[in-house]
This record gives C-alpha cells, sequence and structure tokens, in this order.
C-alpha cells in the first residue's frame, strides 16, 4: 500500500509536467537564494575562526579614546599616541615574548588588475627587529626583509603581492610617499599575508609622529597569561585599551551572527515565494482530482490513505526543488567567489556551503512540503463523499 500512494504521487507529477517544472523551479530559486546567501555569513565567519587561531599577537594596546579592534581604519593615530619606548617597558612584563609598535597606513598600486587600481591596501608600520620576532614562521619569498637603516622601502606579504601583481622593485604610494617593494612574503596563511610593512621610522616622518606609535602588538609566551599581562600592562599604562584576540573574535562573531539573522529574514520572502508555488500547485491538482479521490475512498481506501497521497506528491515536489535548491546554492557561492577573485582577486572572505546550511535548506524544504500539502489533504476530506463523486 505504501508503495501505491508513493507510485500514485508520482504518476500525477509526471502527467502535470509543465507545472511540476513550474513549481520546481520556484522551490530551486527560493532555496538556492536561501543557501547562497547564508554561505556569505557562514565562509566569513570560518575564514576569520581559520585566521584568528593562526600564530600572531595575543593583544593589541592602543590609546584611549582611538577606538578597539576591529580596528579604525582611518590613517595616523586618531584619538592620541603611544610613545614608541612604551614597547620595550611591556616586552619587560614577564610572559610577554615581544611588543611591537605599529602606525597603520595605506599602500596603493595606480596599475594594479581588477579593481585593486587605487584601492587602499592595509600596510603596518613596524620595527624591523621586531618583524621575526612577532611572525617567527614569516619566510622571504622574494627580494629581503626590512633592515633598520631602511627608509622608503616595502615588504609585502603573498596575498597582497598576489593582488597587485608585485614584484620586487615595484613601486608603492603608501601616505602619499613612493616605496619601493623590496621583498614578498610566502603564503603562511597568516594574516599578515594580507598586509605590508615598512619601517616604523618611515611612518613617522611622513606622519610627524616621531617616537610616537598608534599602538602596540604584543606576543606571549602562552594565551594562558593573558589576563597577568593585561593588569600589568593597566597599571603601568592607565590611559590605554586592551583587547586579546579572544575579545576581538567574539565581537566580529557577534556581528556575523546578526548578519546570518538578516540573509535569513531576507531570503524568507524567497521561502514564502517557494511555499506559495507548492501550495498553489497542490491546490490545483486536489481541486482537479476530486472525484478521484472519492473514488479511491469508496474502493476501500481510508482517509489516512488519501491524506497520504496528497502528502507523498507534496513532500516530492519538495525534496526535488531542495536538493536542486542546495546545488544552486552551492553553484551561487562559487559564482560569488569566482566574482569576488575577477573584481578583487583573492581575498580574506569566501563563501562555504556548510553541512549546517544544507540541513537547514532540506529542514525548510520538508516543512514548505509539509504546509502546502496538509492544507488542501485536510480540505478534501471535510467534504462529504457523495458531493465528491458528483463533483464536476
Amino acid at each position: 500500500m505504501k508503495r501505491s500512494y508513493l507510485t500514485l504521487g508520482y504518476r500525477n507529477l509526471t502527467r502535470r509536467k509543465s507545472r511540476t517544472l513550474l513549481t520546481l523551479l520556484g522551490v530551486v530559486l527560493a532555496v538556492g537564494f536561501t543557501v547562497g546567501l547564508l554561505s556569505i555569513s557562514e565562509g566569513f565567519m570560518s575564514s576569520f575562526d581559520r585566521v584568528m587561531g593562526t600564530a600572531g599577537p595575543e593583544l593589541f594596546v592602543v590609546p584611549q579614546g582611538q577606538g578597539k579592534m576591529p580596528f579604525p581604519m582611518s590613517m595616523g593615530c586618531s584619538g592620541g599616541a603611544l610613545d614608541e619606548k612604551s614597547a620595550s617597558v611591556i616586552s619587560g612584563i614577564p610572559g610577554v615574548i615581544t611588543a611591537e609598535p605599529m602606525i597603520r597606513m595605506f599602500a596603493s598600486k595606480k596599475d594594479a588588475p581588477g579593481m585593486l587600481g587605487d584601492m587602499p591596501m592595509m600596510t603596518f608600520a613596524v620595527p624591523p627587529e621586531t618583524f621575526f620576532k612577532l611572525r617567527p614562521d614569516a619566510k622571504i619569498k622574494q627580494g629581503r626583509a626590512l633592515r633598520k637603516s631602511d627608509n622608503r622601502v616595502h615588504v609585502a606579504g603573498f596575498v597582497m603581492a598576489q593582488n597587485l601583481e608585485l614584484k620586487v622593485g615595484d613601486m608603492l604610494l603608501v601616505g602619499g610617499e613612493e616605496f619601493e617593494v623590496i621583498g614578498i612574503l610566502e603564503r603562511a596563511g597568516q594574516p599578515y599575508d594580507y598586509f605590508g610593512y615598512i619601517p616604523l621610522t618611515s611612518a613617522q616622518q611622513i606622519r610627524e609622529l616621531q617616537g610616537k606609535a598608534c599602538g602596540m602588538m604584543v606576543k606571549l609566551d602562552s594565551p594562558a597569561n593573558s589576563d597577568s599581562v593585561q593588569k600589568r600592562i593597566r597599571v603601568l599604562f592607565p590611559n590605554v585599551d586592551i583587547q586579546s584576540v579572544e575579545e576581538i573574535a567574539e565581537k566580529f562573531q557577534s556581528m556575523m551572527m546578526m548578519s546570518q539573522a538578516v540573509h535569513f529574514a531576507v531570503s524568507c520572502f524567497a521561502l514564502l515565494i517557494g511555499v506559495l508555488f507548492v501550495a498553489t500547485t497542490m491546490i490545483m491538482s486536489v481541486s482537479e482530482r476530486v472525484r478521484e479521490f472519492a473514488t479511491v475512498r469508496v474502493i476501500g481506501a481510508s482517509r489516512g490513505y488519501v491524506v497520504k497521497m496528497i502528502m507523498a506528491e507534496s513532500l516530492m515536489l519538495s525534496v526535488l526543488g531542495g536538493v536542486g535548491g542546495c546545488i544552486l546554492g552551492y553553484g551561487l557561492s562559487k559564482g560569488i567567489d569566482w566574482l569576488n577573485y575577477i573584481y578583487f582577486r583573492e581575498s580574506f572572505m569566501q563563501t562555504w556551503v556548510s553541512p549546517k546550511i544544507l540541513i537547514i535548506a532540506m529542514a525548510v524544504s520538508l516543512l514548505i512540503g509539509t504546509f502546502a500539502g496538509i492544507l488542501p489533504a485536510l480540505n478534501i476530506l471535510k467534504k462529504p463523499m457523495a458531493e465528491n463523486l458528483r463533483y464536476e
């Protein structure tokens, strides 16, 4: 009997091919749009977790009023500056490997490929002597590293060099001044892949911040020492804000969760369209087969069997639409990555169609089929059997 009502549901779908295909298209588009949209925020969270889990500074110290990370993207030291010598004091705190003073700058290359031509790329001005202390796994792929005697020179991270098609000897504009690219780092899967580096003294000259820094990046011997080190820094420097990598990660995750909520709210409109497509199809299908259902009842089928026939048809539509939507959504996510690469080259943000998204998509598809099928099924059962037999 089970095989019978499934077979009848399938035959009815194939008997009305145009209507079935149109309905499937509506569900596929609704689910595909949802999967593609959710893959954006899911991919960003995945990329952020991966990068923040790598080696690098554990603490970020900035003057009060400058704004906590995600740090402001303004040039110079908006809100104040720290004494460069504070880095050596912080480096002397037990549990600290090194403290690196830095100034945020922007670099650009006018003839860069894609849309990156005049787009500013983040560059950090740091003391050459602390570069490898804070980034112990960094390696030079081409050229050489920064030296203490350097002035207007630039070392590019792997991704930055790839996106701007940089080579040793190229010129970049940093703070309105020309800097020569003297080195390119190997890919390390670290945040510094995306940034560039210049000598701290060069930025201090350009920004007229002699002896000053916008903030400190602090590397610890163990993340477990974070709280004790923060307490010591606050005692020595009461007018600073301190953030740990964990705090920054929590802020980003909170932002991305809000983004996911917005994405899902927007996709609900598409899902509503999918529900309407299936519901309309099922109402039309049931209304056309009133006498058929009544005849099935007359020859001995139960009310439950009739409901199963209608529900089987509706769920088949939704499951097929859900599978097609997942495939479409995956294709959309890859299309977003492709467009992202075409216009911006390699970026931090990559989409990701996670198993969680696929489960949500299929669950939503089943809900669409259930709600769209159950109402017509209950409606047909309310009518007396004799009335259904006389239905034209």
